[in-house]
């Protein structure tokens, strides 16, 4: 009786340890498949798909040279659509969700000012297949008062130059 119970204890156990091994097995498989950066975005990208575009603030096109500050490294980007609460970015450099940076816009006819952003959504992580502009998306954060005036300005001017805003 005794070496029963010894003999179920030792069958649990085993089944656990590989039920374990197999759980970590799948779970590190899908995670090196997707990425964490591609999985948020699909979230995201299905969040889009559900009805209608989650901005607040309608996104313009430009073709806007930028430098981004993230830490001590300093990246020259091109922006490729704006508004009053985010922008793309087009980088080659891989930047973390949530990382906080500081960019500086070179709108033509004006200029150079900062504003703060934090990345809100990366493509690095896509297939290069899926991909037109390889960058991020990021919303901006805690700009002064003068900062989002200077962008107000900068989007009423392009958006007198080409008279469409985009969606």
């Amino acid at each position: 009786m005794d070496s029963s119970i010894i003999i179920t204890s030792i069958g649990i156990g085993a089944g656990l340890f590989v039920g374990l091994i197999i759980f970590w097995f799948f779970h590190s498989v899908v995670k090196r498949r997707l990425g964490s950066d591609q999985f948020l975005q699909a979230i995201n990208t299905a969040q889009l798909k559900s009805g209608k575009d989650q901005r607040r603030h309608p996104r313009i096109a430009v073709s806007w040279s930028a430098t981004m500050e993230i830490g001590q490294l300093s990246v020259n980007v091109r922006l490729k659509n704006i508004s009053l609460g985010g922008a793309f970015i087009i980088c080659q450099e891989p930047v973390p969700l949530d990382e906080k940076l500081r960019i500086y816009l070179k709108v033509p006819n004006q200029d150079r000012f900062a504003l703060n952003a934090e990345v809100v959504w990366s493509n690095m992580n896509m297939p290069e297949a899926k991909v037109i502009h390889r960058g991020l998306g990021v919303k901006f954060v805690q700009n002064t008062e003068a900062a989002r005036t200077r962008l107000e300005e900068a989007i009423a001017y392009q958006e007198s130059l080409t008279g469409v805003a985009a969606g």
